[in-house]
């Protein structure tokens, strides 16, 4: 890859993660987002407590045991039974070290939060490009050889993106996600699913790119069969990250999704029509 390419594709990603992150800066404001809301003032963010420990974000001690959420947290206890108080941190100091904790633990979480959006959108773009380089479309725009450099530069940000939006939960220190849970399907416990569907697209986008990298030309058939498992990729990312995205729940991400859905939805019509007519 020349130089000035290389600029181009980190200067792609550096520009949609900047969006992203500005996007989720703006969304805690115009949606109220429950990753930064602490509406018990406990040291936990509702959305750590709604969806990681499931205790109750209007009560700061959950069990009544007297001892913050937080608190029994932090000192490896569970904060829904009163008969596990454990050896609790004081009162005064919990708070203290849990909001610390809490702010610590934003950056990893955001810049997974970023990468993940910026993921979608690149996906977005190049499920649009391939389909209309498939059906000639875009040829009226770009001529075949920048289109095709277009779709590979971007297919490459894309998993530089999602390298990003993975290992990044690994400093996370909320959820604790250990490299098994990121790299293999139904080994957390953490809405498994979903989360399962994330690597399996994660898998599935390494093949696409590994194939279209060094066995496009020699052996196009197989590049061929294996480049339609791009929707696949695309359905697996759309429902990963529309059932387990923090954003998910927020009106701009709902537009962003809902949209793209209906797009792609489209495309897959189109292309099917494309395909009935060629073979007639």
């Amino acid at each position: 890859m020349k130089t000035k390419q290389r600029l181009i594709l980190f200067f792609s990603v550096g520009a949609l993660l900047t969006f992203s992150l500005i996007l989720l800066n703006i969304l805690p404001l115009a949606a109220q987002d429950n990753y930064q809301l602490d509406s018990d003032y406990d040291g936990l963010s509702d959305q750590v407590e709604l969806n990681m420990y499931h205790s109750d974000e209007k009560k700061a001690d959950t069990d009544g045991d007297n001892y913050l959420d937080s608190a029994e947290i932090l000192s490896g206890n569970d904060p829904l039974d009163a008969a596990d108080p454990g050896i609790i941190l004081s009162k005064s100091v919990s708070l203290d070290i849990a909001s610390q904790s809490a702010d610590s633990s934003i950056l990893p979480w955001q810049i997974s939060r970023a990468a993940g959006i910026t993921s979608y959108l690149l996906m977005f773009l190049i499920v649009i490009l391939g389909t209309g380089m498939t059906t000639a479309f875009i040829y009226k725009y770009l001529s075949p050889v920048k289109a095709w450099l277009v779709h590979k530069y971007l297919s490459l940000a894309l998993g530089l993106a999602l390298i990003f939006h993975i290992f990044s939960l690994l400093f996370d220190k909320f959820i604790n996600f250990t490299l098994l849970d990121l790299l293999l399907p139904f080994f957390s416990d953490f809405k498994p699913w979903f989360l399962s569907l994330g690597i399996f697209a994660f898998y599935v986008l390494l093949l696409i790119i590994f194939t279209s990298l060094w066995s496009r030309i020699k052996y196009q058939r197989i590049w061929r069969g294996i480049h339609y498992l791009t929707y696949l990729f695309f359905l697996f990312s759309f429902i990963h990250g529309l059932f387990i995205g923090t954003d998910s729940s927020t009106l701009a991400m709902q537009i962003i999704y809902g949209v793209s859905g209906l797009i792609f939805l489209s495309l897959l019509l189109y292309r099917f029509v494309i395909y009935i007519f060629k073979r007639r």
